[in-house]
């Protein structure tokens, strides 16, 4: 049952997610990311597709920290 409960939420908050990023009242990526969170617990494809999430916000940041060269 409990599986069942997290599943369902899990879709729920990515079907959300789908809306929100076309909605602009609705935070569309971070509820595509915690519904990929919570699929990921019983799903490998979600684990996956979470730690490939991870590499590239982890990127991401370091591009966004480092200074830009201004010519």
């Amino acid at each position: 049952m409990k599986r069942i409960l997290r599943e369902t939420g899990a879709w729920l908050l990515i079907l959300i997610g789908v809306a929100g990023c076309v909605l602009p009242v609705i935070p569309g990526i971070p509820l595509l990311i915690a519904g990929l969170a919570v699929l990921a617990v019983d799903r490998v494809w979600a684990a996956r597709l979470l730690e490939r999430v991870k590499e590239k916000w982890g990127k991401a940041k370091e591009r966004a920290r480092t200074p830009q060269k201004v010519e």
